[in-house]
């Protein structure tokens, strides 16, 4: 009989993207309330099985078309190098035999709270002088 058990992921406090792009681990207490953001999912299998979610809450937030064309595929590259590095720089996860789908990109916002989410990793997309507040969910299991 599988027995599945949860996985944690180690945080990745900053991470340079580009020049003037990084991500920044969030220390904030407070909680994130989304109703707008834009969602990259990867799906992970082998010897772990799950989805790591990422969202990028736009919340009371005017884009321009120009806006979205460069902050949307930037945001899925950050989310792709985010949890590229998480599981090859986690010493838990060099043991498994691990497979990370392509990202999938969703249009459609869902509502989230980080209060209620115990995997979530916050994080603040920085690009010059603007911020982004970007949630990381994690429901992954390892079987023992």
């Amino acid at each position: 009989m599988e027995v599945l058990r949860p996985i944690e992921f180690t945080r990745i406090d900053e991470l340079k993207i580009l020049q003037n792009v990084r991500l920044l681990h969030k220390h904030d207490l407070n909680p994130i309330y989304s109703k707008e953001n834009l969602i990259v999912q990867f799906e992970i299998s082998g010897d772990i099985k799950g989805t790591i979610n990422c969202y990028l809450c736009l919340d009371q937030l005017e884009l321009s078309e120009s806006d979205k064309n460069y902050l949307f595929p930037l945001f899925i590259e950050s989310m792709n190098i985010l949890t590229g590095k998480q599981i090859t720089l986690d010493d838990e996860f060099s043991n498994f035999k691990i497979q990370m789908s392509p990202p999938k990109l969703s249009m459609i916002p869902r509502e989230i709270n980080s209060s209620l989410r115990i995997r979530t990793q916050k994080y603040d997309l920085e690009m010059d002088d603007i911020s982004y507040k970007v949630l990381v969910d994690y429901n992954l299991q390892a079987a023992n």
